[in-house]
């Protein structure tokens, strides 16, 4: 088996109302979807956009497989093993299942952007505002945010 490492990760969302869902006004509670079906509330900035802070496991490639794209895991990782991606969900508060789902798609992300941000200590952050339901093969452009400054060095 693969040895895995943490990474940080940050979704931002500037609206928390759902995406048109074809005239479903269900109540519902907006998050971070995990793979239990519960919802992880955001942070709300002071830009206004609300933060929603996680961490997966990365996968790192055993010997001979460096070309293969990192391989996420975690309870909030959803899809094929290759094809990852998170969720921000509008789940339904009186009735079973979701008003509207967004994918952050983490096929997007490559292992030197990865280790830049394990090797650095910071967060990959990707903005979803304004994104539509869905969003399965839309590109996600992930960047990397909240780099701690180097410790002084004590002589």
């Amino acid at each position: 088996m693969a040895a895995t490492t943490a990474l940080k990760l940050r979704l931002l969302r500037d609206d928390p109302t759902p995406p048109s869902a074809a005239d479903d006004t269900s109540p519902c509670a907006f998050g971070l979807q995990d793979n239990k079906d519960q919802l992880h509330p955001g942070t709300l900035r002071e830009d206004g956009k609300l933060a929603f802070d996680f961490e997966l496991r990365v996968a790192t490639p055993q010997e001979g497989e460096d070309g293969q794209r990192p391989v996420f895991l975690g309870p909030f990782a959803f899809g094929k093993p290759q094809d990852r991606f998170v969720y921000l969900s509008w789940q339904r508060t009186h009735l079973p299942g979701y008003v509207n789902r967004i994918k952050a798609r983490l096929a997007d992300l490559n292992w030197a952007l990865v280790r830049e941000a394990q090797e650095s200590g910071g967060v990959l952050e990707a903005d979803m505002s304004g994104r539509k339901a869905g969003g399965g093969k839309i590109q996600v452009v992930w960047r990397l945010v909240d780099v701690p400054p180097p410790e002084d060095e004590q002589i």
